[in-house]
């Protein structure tokens, strides 16, 4: 298994990886969501003997603040430290950088909490219509 950074090659095959997996609403229009990879500043995903098993994407300004925005695991591959290596890999190593994220079900508040995220007072969300 391999973690790297997404290719033009890869978007649709990314796509379908998360419209399988709940993000179907957010990447049903395949121009939308090239849009959506083009302006992200981190996009990585999960290849696992040529099929693409997981995928991350981050906004980041390199330097203070980052905003991981998606995290998706095929269901077949699932309890294998895929998820946790595609947080680490889109992260980096950079301690000086605070990262933020929405987990909304309890399921997600613990597998972040195993990778050092925790309930923050300090965010404020404007939600979309």
């Amino acid at each position: 298994m391999e973690i790297r950074n997404l290719l033009p090659e890869d978007i649709e095959a990314a796509r379908q990886l998360l419209m399988a997996n709940g993000w179907e609403n957010r990447v049903g229009n395949a121009e939308r969501f090239a849009r959506l990879v083009a302006n992200s500043q981190r996009v990585v995903v999960a290849v696992d003997k040529g099929e693409i098993v997981g995928f991350a994407r981050a906004l980041c300004d390199d330097v203070s603040d980052g905003f991981l925005s998606m995290v998706a695991v095929a269901t077949s591959h699932r309890r294998r430290g895929i998820g946790r290596a595609l947080v680490r890999h889109i992260m980096g190593t950079d301690p000086d950088i605070t990262w933020v994220l929405r987990a909304a079900r309890s399921s997600e508040a613990a597998f972040f909490g195993q990778l050092g995220f925790t309930p923050s007072m300090v965010a404020m969300e404007r939600r979309r219509p």
